[in-house]
């Protein structure tokens, strides 16, 4: 009896360790080298098992913070981390790799990558647009560093989509000072936007919004000067009183 139920604790404890993460097993070997972790986080991504990548980048960081490899390991670690999901744990390891590797040739692709992540994390208009300003800046830190490649058409038709965001939600916040009837605060947050977002597709619904708020204000010739050039840029939308 005694025997029968060392050998099933034995059998437990040899499952318990053979199905036990990638990262503890990882983390007990010492006779691992930086190439070593490095292949293997690479053969874990491209088998899209990137929680067990993220570890053997993670593992080669921490052992070889001056390897050859840290770089890569580091954008590694960010890739994975993002495919994965990981949105926070992404974007910090994306930091940690343009701050501590500024001159690596994959800088640009960390900014690609950085700019999708937080574009992803971008709230609804209406809502915190932090995520969007700080996703326009990657990519306009990527347009500074391929101002003509492949990529960078792309970028710009992205950061205008970013830009049209922050144009609506700042269309919400005047349509909310109009609906509690302060005209002065929708005015002035109206001119500003106007200003900031003229080459947008909410431009014209900018521009509507100032004239309804300059209309209610007793402003008649100011609010019939925009409506003019309304309906001047913008024909489809016409320049009627709403």
């Amino acid at each position: 009896m005694r025997r029968t139920r060392l050998f099933l604790a034995t059998g437990a404890a040899l499952i318990l360790l053979f199905s036990s993460g990638c990262s503890e097993k990882l983390s007990r070997q010492t006779g691992l080298t930086d190439a070593d972790l490095f292949a293997r986080g690479q053969k874990q991504a491209e088998r899209k098992k990137y929680v067990a990548a993220s570890e053997a980048f993670q593992v080669l960081l921490e052992r070889f913070p001056s390897s050859p490899l840290a770089a890569r390991a580091q954008f590694g670690l960010a890739s994975s981390r993002m495919a994965n999901k990981d949105e926070i744990e992404a974007e910090v390891a994306f930091d940690d790799f343009l701050r501590l590797y500024p001159a690596d040739p994959k800088i640009p692709d960390a900014l690609f990558l950085k700019g999708a992540l937080l574009s992803r994390q971008a709230l609804p208009p209406g809502r915190d647009q932090g995520k969007t300003l700080e996703a326009i800046k990657a990519y306009a830190l990527f347009l500074e560093r391929e101002p003509g490649s492949p990529r960078a058409q792309e970028v710009s038709g992205k950061v205008r989509t970013l830009r049209n965001r922050l144009a609506l939600h700042e269309a919400t916040v005047v349509n909310h000072f109009l609906s509690r009837k302060r005209y002065d605060s929708a005015e002035a947050r109206a001119r500003r936007a106007v200003a900031a977002y003229p080459d947008v597709p909410a431009a014209p619904t900018l521009l509507s919004l100032l004239a309804q708020a300059l209309e209610k204000q007793g402003k008649r010739d100011e609010a019939e000067t925009i409506r003019k050039t309304l309906a001047g840029k913008y024909p489809e939308h016409g320049g009627k009183k709403r």
